[in-house]
C-alpha cells in the first residue's frame, strides 16, 4: 500500500470513529444531563459539529481517492483540519458541560477557526484541477 492511500484509510478510520463517539455522545447527551436544557443544548452543539465534521471527512478522503497530486494532498489535509477542528471545539463543549470549566480558554473558538480553514481549503482543493 502506498503512502497516500494508507494515510486516505486513516483519515476514513478516523472520520468513523468520531461519528461513532458522535452518536454514543448524543446519546448520553439525551439520556444522562437531565433536564438543564441549557447544558442539553450547548452538548447537542458539539454532537451536531461532530457528526457534520465526520461526514466532511468523509467527503475530503472520497475526493483524495478521485484526485492525484496536490490535489489529492489538499483533500488529506483539510480533512485533517476538519477532523482536528472540530473534535476541539466539540471537546470543549463537552468538558465545559461535566466539569463545569473551560479546558483551554480560546479552544472552541480555535476549533471553529480551523474548521472554516478547512472547507476553504477543500472548496479550493476542489476547484483546482492540477
Amino acid at each position: 500500500m502506498t503512502e497516500p492511500a494508507l494515510s486516505r484509510d486513516y483519515l476514513l478510520a478516523a472520520a468513523a470513529l468520531s461519528a461513532a463517539a458522535a452518536v454514543g455522545l448524543g446519546a448520553y447527551g439525551a439520556h444522562g444531563l437531565g433536564t438543564n436544557q441549557s447544558l442539553v443544548s450547548i452538548w447537542k452543539t458539539g454532537v451536531a459539529y461532530q457528526m457534520w465534521h465526520a461526514l466532511g471527512v468523509f467527503a475530503c478522503a472520497w475526493m483524495a481517492t478521485r484526485r492525484t497530486g496536490r490535489i489529492a494532498i489538499l483533500a488529506r489535509i483539510s480533512g485533517w483540519m476538519l477532523l482536528a477542528g472540530s473534535l476541539a471545539f466539540a471537546a470543549s463543549l463537552y468538558i465545559f458541560i461535566l466539569n463545569g470549566i473551560v479546558p483551554i480558554a480560546g479552544l472552541a473558538p480555535t476549533g471553529g477557526m480551523i474548521m472554516i480553514a478547512g472547507w476553504m481549503l477543500l472548496g479550493i482543493a476542489a476547484l483546482r484541477r492540477a
